[in-house]
């Protein structure tokens, strides 16, 4: 009887990660085809069709289903088996800084991962907006920070990390007037904010804070509820809403009547301006894992 390969099983993990099997083979680093290939494997080793495509979008069927939940805890154990034999010596702190948009499932597994395999370095992460965080560096209160920037504000000594898009959420039903923009923010310091009152003072516009809220859903919420116009990164609000179109949610996107956004770009910034061996270690886990799929 042929046997489960772990590689296999991790590539089925992945296209559920990631939606499909030419992003998983991005964020695996290997060809569509060799993802493809090591799920045909699974299926004759098992005698099951794993995948399935309805209305042309790639989804698991039922045996799929059930194997993608064994995949899921043997990968994992297997990578906290090889750490446990592979431990450095790294010692030390490492105390992070990192934005709610990232946040995300893939960012707690990093995390404990690396405390994993550096049981010896003090691992600390604390969540705050790109303004604060930058305090927070400047202070000396924290080591490392990842950290959303417009281009014009990144220093030579960032990490890049990837490109995003910031976009103008609206109610469907908001109508913009002449009178000063109803705005959502996340809160007074917030960069989003002020680009937008310097790109607006540009075509003779201004903004009026209706609603501050520290946290990406309330602000969506208050957005949906027709307060105020907001600005979310927009790689973000599509992993909160698993692919779901906007005005499925009574909600769209501005994208003439505004100035535009232009790209963010999410980095790695340094209290010292040089990562020291412990943020290495940890930006090898994050290039491998967290950086975003074109």
């Amino acid at each position: 009887m042929s046997k489960l390969d772990i590689e296999s099983m991790r590539a089925l993990t992945v296209i559920a990660e990631t939606g499909g099997i030419t992003r998983a083979a991005k964020k695996l680093n290997l060809s569509q085809s060799a993802v493809s290939h090591k799920i045909k494997r699974l299926e004759r080793s098992l005698n099951r069709s794993l995948l399935s495509r309805i209305d042309g979008k790639l989804g698991f069927s039922r045996d799929g289903e059930k194997l993608l939940d064994y995949a899921r805890r043997m990968v994992r154990l297997h990578d906290e088996a090889w750490a446990s034999f592979h431990q450095s010596d790294l010692a030390g702190e490492l105390r992070l800084g990192i934005t709610e948009d990232i946040t995300a499932p893939d960012m707690a597994r990093i995390l404990s991962n690396f405390s994993n395999s550096f049981p010896n370095v003090a691992l600390t992460s604390r969540v705050a907006h790109t303004p604060q965080l930058v305090s927070m560096l400047d202070r000396g209160e924290i080591d490392m920070a990842l950290i959303e920037v417009f281009e014009s504000q990144q220093l030579d000594s960032d990490y890049p990390l990837g490109e995003q898009q910031v976009v103008w959420l609206q109610a469907e039903d908001f109508i913009l007037d002449d009178k000063p923009i109803p705005y959502v923010t996340y809160h007074r310091d917030c960069f989003y904010k002020a680009w937008a009152e310097q790109a607006l003072a540009g075509v003779d516009r201004s903004l009026h804070v209706v609603f501050e809220c520290p946290s990406l859903d309330g602000m969506i919420n208050a957005v949906r509820n027709g307060l105020g116009i907001g600005l979310v990164n927009y790689n973000v609000f599509e992993q909160r809403h698993a692919g779901r179109r906007a005005d499925g949610l009574g909600l769209t996107f501005e994208r003439t009547l505004l100035p535009q956004p232009p790209p963010i770009q999410h980095v790695a910034r340094f209290s010292t301006g040089i990562p020291t061996q412990q943020m290495d270690k940890l930006l090898e886990l994050i290039k491998q894992e967290l950086i975003p799929v074109p």
